[in-house]
This record gives C-alpha cells, sequence and structure tokens, in this order.
C-alpha cells in the first residue's frame, strides 16, 4: 500500500498538476471563437461575438476588404455615412454597440428563410434576420428585422470571412443598417 502511494505521489508532483498559470493580460477579449474553417464557422463565430458584446471577435469574421451595401432606405437617409463602409467601421460600430449595451443579456441573431449557394472559394447565405440588440438608445428599437445577403469567401490562409454584405429592408421595420448608422456616428 505504502509503495502505492509513494508512486501515485511522485506522479502528482512530476506532472505540475498545481502549478499557477500565467494571467490573462488585462483587457484581452475572450470569448467564443472557432477558426473557421468552414462558411457555417463563420456565422456561428458572429452569432456569438453578438450574444458575448465580443467586439474583437466580430471583427474576426469579416475580410480585409470587407464590402457593405446598407438599405436603400439608410443609404437615402445619409448617403456620406456608406461611402467607403470598410471592416473599419464595421468594427468601429460594433464597439460603439458593445459599450451601448455592456451588462445586458439576450443579445441574439436570428436567421431564418436561409438560402444558401456552396462553391470551392465562395459561399453566399440570403435569409430573413431578426437582431435582438439590449442596447441604451431609445430613438431605435431592439429588435431589428431585415434580410441579409452574406458573400463568405476563402482567403489566402484558406479561412473563410465575410467579404460582403448587402442588407434589404422588410416593410416599415428598423434594419441592420439603421443599427448601423445610429452607432457609428
Amino acid at each position: 500500500m505504502l509503495p502505492c502511494m509513494l508512486v501515485a505521489l511522485a506522479l502528482a508532483a512530476g506532472c505540475d498538476l498545481f502549478a499557477t498559470r500565467a494571467p490573462d493580460a488585462p483587457g484581452t477579449e475572450t470569448g467564443t471563437y472557432l477558426q473557421p474553417d468552414t462558411p457555417d464557422q463563420v456565422l456561428d463565430n458572429l452569432r456569438s461575438a453578438i450574444s458575448e458584446l465580443n467586439a474583437a471577435n466580430y471583427r474576426r469574421s469579416f475580410a480585409n476588404e470587407f464590402q457593405f451595401q446598407p438599405t436603400a432606405e439608410a443609404e437615402a437617409k445619409d448617403p456620406a455615412i456608406w461611402n467607403g463602409w470598410s471592416a473599419q467601421e464595421e468594427e468601429s460600430y460594433f464597439r460603439a454597440l458593445v459599450e451601448a449595451a455592456r451588462l445586458t443579456s439576450g443579445n441574439e441573431l436570428r436567421l431564418t428563410d436561409v438560402e444558401q449557394t456552396a462553391g470551392p472559394d465562395r459561399y453566399t447565405v440570403d435569409a430573413a434576420y431578426v437582431l435582438a440588440f439590449n442596447h441604451r438608445r431609445p430613438e431605435l428599437p431592439n429588435a431589428l428585422r431585415g434580410r441579409v445577403a452574406w458573400s463568405i469567401e476563402k482567403g489566402q490562409d484558406g479561412l473563410w470571412y465575410i467579404a460582403s454584405w448587402t442588407d434589404h429592408s422588410v416593410g416599415e421595420a428598423a434594419s441592420w443598417s439603421d443599427l448601423k448608422a445610429a452607432f457609428i456616428k
């Protein structure tokens, strides 16, 4: 019995079972993020970034050469906002949105009526969306509706990213473009 206990103690001591680890750097954003080896993982990462209010992981879903086309209504209201909208503007609006929604929960993206087209280096998604975001801007609803058309493309690194996005209105509902316009200003 005593020899078994000594062997067990020796093994436990040799594997650093109780060693402390280095702490994460302050301000490091963590969260759910899957390496986007497939287009579906890009969408999973986008949903996770929204629900976790994680701006860094949200940005990682977009190609560096990202292009956005707002709804016709949003573009007509303020065309200057949309001129040259890139991944940088996408990240800036989302960071401002995260600040306005800090300490909230229930933020989520739901896609329905999804149509997909797959190719070797390009994947398209056309879907109806409901984006629930509990921000603190009373002039804008917390539930946004519309249709999204995403082109998800394989990058030179072999990973997938949203390369282009077109937003479409549905009836009189506020759209994702309206949310972006409110939080980029």
